[in-house]
């Protein structure tokens, strides 16, 4: 338990590792990324899925390879498309690890299917393969593996068992920008992929996502699904010949602003530093934290390198041997972590709810001891550009 009588605690008293707060994460925006937005603005065309959203898209999946990426407001809305666009009959069931963000249940729950969680392992909050078959049924019609921390998913295996019984697999990688799976980036490993911006995320055009896949019926349809049911993607594209755009379908508003599209073009010139400078980020606190009792890194999916992984989501994640409970309680590790400096939100537990606003959802399967295993043991730490290594130290020092 915590020593509350050590007068040098910054929690007792004394003084703080570093007199300004060390936040959790920082998003690395260049001149250049300034400049792309000015240009943007100053070309007047500042409404949805305009010339630089394209040059955007173009640029993800060129760096994924993949045939498509779509730009759209956010993962959260490109999860929702990836189950609007396969007309599943309501009440079907989706498969969904019980450690992972809202939005990966979300998306299926928008669409009138019931989501039966699967257990996750507690090493690194991957879901636990080994169980996937167990919870399929013949109402199943898919499986969303998400990449906790930047680690992608066992695709390989999810990918084997989804042909075995015919299920679609959405592969939630917001958190795994630019991490490869044998030598696949993430993003091109499923029926379809999504994506997310958002400031906490590796690039990112402060709110946003997209969707990748390599299936052109769907990446057509979803065009339309995301314009609001209208073909006015065809338009835009060829707008002289054309001359006019129609509704033909049920959509929804969920194309981005062409100023963040800029700005997600811009991004994408920079994705080689960035990475390089998260992975030395998490080099260094393996080195630092290497030999350290009870404490270790998440474990990584076979045949993924070690580097392709750590380093590329917001947060570098540790596992505690023992539950932190022993050694403090919950309320005193953030009274110090805050006392020290250091952001309250550094420890995290994203676990499904099965209750939203106090009304039961349609959630079934397991929420057992491997999660709470897991949350109970796991700790975040900053993986941003730290910049100077004193930083990296105060930081680790706390």
């Amino acid at each position: 338990m915590i020593n509350k009588t050590n007068p040098n605690l910054a929690i007792n008293g004394g003084t703080p590792v570093s007199k300004e707060p060390i936040i959790i994460h920082k998003p690395y925006l260049a001149a250049a990324d300034r400049q792309a937005l000015l240009n943007a603005f100053d070309s007047t065309f500042i409404s949805g899925d305009g010339p630089a959203c394209r040059e955007f898209e173009s640029k993800l999946a060129r760096y994924l390879g993949v045939q498509h990426a779509l730009y759209v407001n956010s993962a959260t809305s490109a999860l929702e498309l990836a189950f609007r666009v396969k007309d599943f009959p309501p009440g079907a069931e989706v498969i969904v690890p019980d450690f992972t963000y809202t939005s990966s249940a979300l998306g299926p729950l928008y669409n009138n299917l019931k989501v039966v969680l699967c257990d996750v392992y507690p090493d690194n909050g991957s879901i636990d393969v080994g169980k996937l078959e167990s919870y399929i049924t013949d109402k199943t019609v898919a499986i969303v593996p998400v990449d906790y921390a930047g680690i992608p998913a066992d695709m390989g295996e999810v990918n084997r068992i989804a042909q075995i019984h015919g299920l679609y697999v959405v592969h939630d990688t917001a958190q795994s920008l630019g991490a490869e799976y044998k030598g696949r980036k993430t993003g091109s490993l499923a029926d379809l992929s999504t994506f997310s911006f958002h400031g906490t995320k590796n690039i990112t055009t402060g709110e946003g996502g997209a969707i990748t896949t390599n299936d052109s019926k769907l990446a057509e349809r979803i065009k339309i699904l995301r314009e609001k049911g209208t073909n006015k993607y065809s338009f835009l594209t060829d707008n002289i010949t054309r001359g006019y755009y129609e509704y033909v379908d049920i959509g929804n508003s969920y194309v981005q602003s062409n100023l963040l599209g800029a700005l997600g073009a811009s991004q994408m010139r920079s994705i080689g530093h960035i990475y390089q400078a998260r992975r030395e980020i998490a080099e260094y606190y393996l080195q630092e934290l290497d030999g350290l009792p009870r404490l270790k890194a998440h474990a990584l999916t076979d045949n993924v390198p070690l580097m392709t992984a750590w380093g590329n989501d917001t947060e570098y994640a540790n596992i505690f041997s023992e539950p932190l409970k022993n050694y403090m309680e919950p309320k005193d590790i953030l009274i110090a972590i805050s006392a020290s400096g250091n952001s309250p939100n550094v420890l995290r537990a994203l676990e499904v709810a099965r209750q939203i606003g106090g009304v039961t959802v349609g959630l079934t399967g397991d929420t057992g001891g491997r999660l709470r295993e897991l949350t109970d043991h796991c700790v975040h730490i900053p993986d941003w550009h730290i910049g100077r290594q004193e930083d990296g130290h105060m930081i680790l020092d706390r």
